[in-house]
């Protein structure tokens, strides 16, 4: 329902609810002159309406103040009274807007005063002064009966806002009532017991007064409820607790009327306004501080860009669940989960994009895994997802194929698509381990082993462990290796095919173990790339060519241009520039005899900042060499664009260039689009005469490898400069 159907609905609404109430006060409590109502319940309905839909429930409030009030009044003098608790609502309503912020659940203490402290005292006095103003000059009200009308009517209206109004905002909240079996009964037997206490004391010899009964018992059992149920609950209990009273007194004594003095009047409406206020004052404190703790524990336990919980709640839930399984003779498979390629898309298009990916990651895993089933973030691009079920063998299976289907389907993000994937390790409890850190952490050599298999997902077998356990004797290993000097620089040259002569080295680390044993790089150089380690390597690399090519010039040898490769992680680091700087500063290195060799995947990998490093590099004088280009994808538009020396054709193109295929036709074209841009072409891991001959014909102009040399240390190495080789 909308527009003016919605408006009218409202209204109509609102008129019968006002006329109902006005129609249970007139019946209880009329007071003054037959028409001033000392508990005014109409008024709650006035507040709320006005509160809640503005002007359609103002409307509504003269339509059911006229209906009310027509029915002891002249039509005339009704008109009136309703214009002023119509102008009384609509003032709350103006002022709410100006009282920014203002919940109306009343859940925080400021809302709660700013409803009860300006606007129900306000509104109430607009409509209490039209009132008795509207009265007077009816000739229904003597002017000496004024100031008692008007306190009378002011403080029945208050009272009626704060009675209903109150729990009509509330009703939203419902869910924060306690839903056990226990606190029901609790709030049950506290209504109870504030029905049969006031019934007793309006019973005694000397019966005690409603004022009394509401400070004594109405006033506590509010403050329980508060204490105990929250802003709604503490609604709740007011309305009941004034209804109880305003029933008993109407039982008792016939209702409020002419007869009742005018300290008992004021009496019950003062001490039910203390209940009132009491009650939502303590209620909103109380809950506000809930929010507080609820807040600080979404902050302490889950992730605030997913919000998945975190690892600490992770930890503590699988902690739980296993204990769980244990009692009931279940399994629990944990799935890690790692995503690929995001890595690149934060790097490439910054932290936003990322974090709106790993939103996006969030609700896939959220939409794809049942209720019971648990799903964190560990951090990064890390998550976990925790199964319990029946003992099945690979149970989880199912899960992770459907999670990997989700994971990998495109996305768009600011109009750009995006993909990425995901690689599974999972670990069950009982059968790989009865604890949680050895289960996450079993999970996580899985999940590393299916990355490197691109298998998708993979289990955990035994296998597993003994190979992490060499990994991080290796890691520990080369950790110390650069304090111990235990690496050291060995040195392939590269020959030009037309001179025959050596026109460069290439410097490639060699790591000699403490125990003696040779460590080979392709052992040593993923692991420190994984482990970061490569940065301080490559550094020292950079700096003992750059010695050793001075060592070689200083001893009066004419050594030709020393290379270096440069990691994809080392050349990702935006201080490798002014490190180079530090070097040769450092060395007294000549730059024009110092190359640097970077893999085309990592040239491609973001061009962006590839071409801004290169241009760094080619303005301190430094050649740049593209090592392993065969082997990636290049853009040649991008490649035409980059400052690049030479092209080094990956040695698995030259291993098959004499065989039939498609070798022989890539690396010739490969030469001919070096030539076109310019560029020199190397040929790298060259075994035999053969391959050699092959590429001089096809006019490569520099080779490297066996055919020539193997990679020699620095004192042996120096015998090679002047040295002329047969070219084929």
């Amino acid at each position: 329902m909308a527009g003016p159907g919605r408006f009218v609905f409202i209204a109509g609404l609102t008129a019968l609810a006002y006329w109902l109430a006005a129609f249970l006060s007139l019946k209880f409590s009329t007071y003054v002159a037959g028409v001033a109502a000392a508990v005014w319940l109409a008024a709650g309905i006035a507040a709320f309406a006005s509160l809640r839909f503005g002007a359609a429930g103002v409307l509504g409030v003269l339509l059911g103040s006229f209906a009310a009030n027509s029915l002891i009044l002249p039509p005339g003098l009704a008109l009136v009274i309703g214009c002023g608790a119509a102008l009384g609502a609509a003032l709350m309503a103006y002022l709410v807007r100006h009282l920014s912020p203002f919940s109306a659940a009343l859940d925080y203490v400021d809302s709660v005063a700013k409803f009860a402290l300006v606007l129900a005292p306000l509104g109430a006095a607009v409509s209490a002064v039209v009132g008795t103003a509207a009265l007077y000059g009816f000739g229904i009200l003597p002017f000496e009966q004024i100031g008692r009308a008007f306190w009378v009517w002011w403080l029945g209206d208050i009272l009626g806002i704060y009675l209903v109004a109150p729990l009509l905002l509330t009703a939203s909240r419902w869910d924060l009532l306690p839903a056990t079996r226990r606190a029901r009964i609790e709030g049950l037997a506290l209504m109870l017991a504030m029905l049969l206490l006031t019934r007793l004391l309006l019973q005694y010899e000397v019966p005690m007064r409603p004022a009394e009964i509401v400070l004594f018992v109405m006033l506590p059992g509010v403050l329980w409820a508060a204490l105990r149920f929250s802003i709604t609950g503490a609604s709740l209990a007011i309305f009941l607790a004034a209804s109880i009273v305003l029933g008993m007194a109407l039982v008792s004594y016939g209702g409020i009327n002419p007869t009742t003095s005018p300290q008992d009047v004021f009496a019950l409406q003062i001490s039910m306004i203390v209940m009132a206020l009491g009650g939502l004052f303590v209620a909103s404190a109380l809950t506000e501080r809930r929010y507080s703790e609820m807040r600080l524990d979404m902050l302490a336990n889950h992730d605030p860009l997913t919000g998945l919980p975190n690892r600490s709640y992770f930890q503590d839930f699988l902690s739980h669940t296993l204990a769980r399984a244990q009692r009931e003779q279940m399994q629990v498979s944990l799935l890690f989960i790692d995503l690929d390629r995001f890595k690149q898309i934060n790097d490439t298009q910054g932290h936003e994009v990322g974090d709106q990916v790993l939103r996006i990651v969030a609700g896939r895993l959220d939409e794809q895994l049942r209720a019971d089933d648990f799903v964190a973030r560990l951090g990064g691009d890390e998550f976990a997802v925790v199964l319990t079920h029946p003992a099945t063998s690979r149970a989880a299976s199912r899960v992770a194929n459907k999670l990997i289907r989700a994971l990998s389907e495109s996305f768009k993000i600011n109009q750009r698509r995006y993909a990425i994937g995901a690689s599974i390790g999972i670990s069950v409890y009982p059968d790989d381990a009865a604890d949680a850190n050895t289960l996450l952490r079993q999970a996580d050599l899985a999940m590393y082993q299916a990355k490197q298999r691109r298998s998708g997902f993979e289990y955990y077998s035994g296998e597993m462990n003994t190979r992490a356990q060499q990994q991080l004797m290796l890691e520990n290993g080369l950790r110390q290796a650069l304090d111990r000097r235990e690496l050291a620089l060995v040195f392939q040259p590269k020959v030009d095919l037309g001179s025959g002569r050596v026109v460069g080295l290439e410097a490639l680390i060699r790591w000699m173990s403490r125990s003696g044993s040779l460590i080979g790089p392709r052992r040593f150089i993923p692991v420190a790339e994984e482990t970061g380690l490569i940065v301080p390597i490559g550094r020292w690399a950079i700096r003992a060519a750059c010695e050793q090519w001075v060592a070689w010039r200083d001893a009066g040898l004419d050594p030709p241009p020393v290379a270096v490769n440069l990691s994809p992680r080392q050349f990702g680091d935006e201080r490798l520039a002014e490190d180079i700087d530090a070097i040769v500063l450092e060395t007294g290195m000549d730059t024009a005899y110092l190359e640097v060799e970077i893999t085309e995947s990592a040239a491609m990998d973001n061009p962006e900042r590839t071409f801004a490093m290169l241009d760094a590099l080619r303005q301190r004088g430094l050649h740049v060499y593209i090592d392993d280009f065969g082997t990636g994808y290049s853009n040649l538009g991008q490649l035409k664009r980059m400052p690049i020396d030479a092209l080094k054709i990956d040695k698995s193109l030259i291993d098959d260039v004499l065989l039939e295929g498609d070798a022989a036709e890539i690396a010739t074209a490969v030469i001919r689009l070096a030539h076109t841009l310019n560029m020199r072409v190397v040929a790298e891991g060259v075994e035999t005469p053969e391959q050699m001959a092959f590429l001089k014909a096809r006019d490569c102009d520099e080779i490297q490898g066996f055919v020539v040399a193997r990679p020699m240390p620095p004192e042996k190495i120096s015998a090679l400069f002047t040295q002329t080789f047969p070219a084929g």
